[in-house]
């Protein structure tokens, strides 16, 4: 007899990850967790369990400049589970060019307070 459609469990091929992340919620509170995988369509998020989260929350990655709208699927110990449900990358900080050139020195300037180690000779 064949298994009924509603027992059926699609779920995207996941990706391990360890990327440091933070939580942000919409009053502003900021939890810093981990991302341990990913898909395209949810995440496995380490965060403590004494730690509350509301149903949506912003996820940023840190170090990749990603940032994501998500929805809490499901929770068990210090683990979440999270719908993506929308998906961004957060643009580079741009300046003036030209600026940041002229802060460049030409190398004739001498270093000032170089740091030694205890173990170097003099």
């Amino acid at each position: 007899m064949p298994a009924d459609d509603t027992d059926i469990v699609f779920r995207a091929p996941r990706a391990e990850t360890n990327w440091i992340a933070v939580i942000r919620t919409l009053d502003g509170v900021e939890i810093s967790c981990t991302v341990k995988d990913v898909s395209k369509t949810g995440a496995r998020i380490g965060v403590p369990a004494s730690c509350p989260l509301p149903d949506t929350f912003m996820l940023k990655i840190i170090g990749k400049d990603i940032i994501c709208r998500v929805s809490l699927a499901w929770r068990k110990g210090n683990f979440v589970g999270v719908h993506i449900n929308q998906f961004g990358k957060i643009a580079p900080k741009t300046g003036n060019t030209e600026e940041a050139k002229a802060q460049i020195p030409d190398g004739s300037y001498k270093a000032i307070g170089v740091r030694r180690s205890r173990m170097s000779s003099f």
